[in-house]
Parts: structure tokens; C-alpha cells; sequence
């Protein structure tokens, strides 16, 4: 019994029509890996992009923090203030009326 083998030109066509459909699906692989990288980079510079906001947060809530505890140490010497002026004022006044 002996097999037959396919005819040379029949083999080609067969190696021509599956080197056809490889080169097929790499080109849709190759477009798939090249949209996910696409993907991947505009994840990245978003995440970039959230992490510079953070940080210029960051520097904007410590400027605030200073300013509100300048705004609270001037806040809390006004009664101080008032009262070191009242009582000058007051003596003032005594000087001025003890003169005449």
C-alpha cells in the first residue's frame, strides 16, 4: 500500500493560504497591542497628571494652614489689644483732667 503524496504545487498552495491567514491575524494582534499601548499611555499620563494635582494641593493646603494660624494669633491679641488701649486711653484722659 502506498500513499500517495500531493502534488508540489498543491502543497504551496496550501503553506501560501495558511502564511496568508497568519499574516492576517498578526496584523489584527499587532493592531490590538498597538491600541493597548495607546490605552496604557493615556493611563499614564492621567495618572501623572492626578498626581501633580495632589501635590499642588498639598502645597495649597499648607499655604492656607499658615495664613489661617497668622489670622488666628492676630484674632486672639485683639482683646488684649482692646484692653491695653482702653486702659491707656483711660489714663490719658485722668492725665489730662488731673492737669487742670
Amino acid at each position: 500500500m502506498m500513499v500517495e503524496q500531493p502534488q508540489t504545487g498543491e502543497q504551496l498552495a496550501r503553506i501560501d493560504t495558511k502564511l496568508d491567514v497568519l499574516i492576517s491575524q498578526h496584523g489584527h494582534v499587532a493592531a490590538q497591542v498597538a491600541d493597548h499601548e495607546v490605552r496604557v499611555r493615556e493611563l499614564e499620563a492621567a495618572h501623572h497628571r492626578t498626581d501633580s494635582k495632589v501635590t499642588d494641593q498639598g502645597a495649597d493646603l499648607a499655604d492656607h494652614e499658615t495664613r489661617l494660624r497668622a489670622a488666628d494669633r492676630w484674632r486672639y491679641a485683639l482683646p488684649v489689644t482692646a484692653a491695653g488701649s482702653l486702659l491707656t486711653g483711660t489714663a490719658a484722659i485722668l492725665a489730662a483732667l488731673g492737669k487742670h
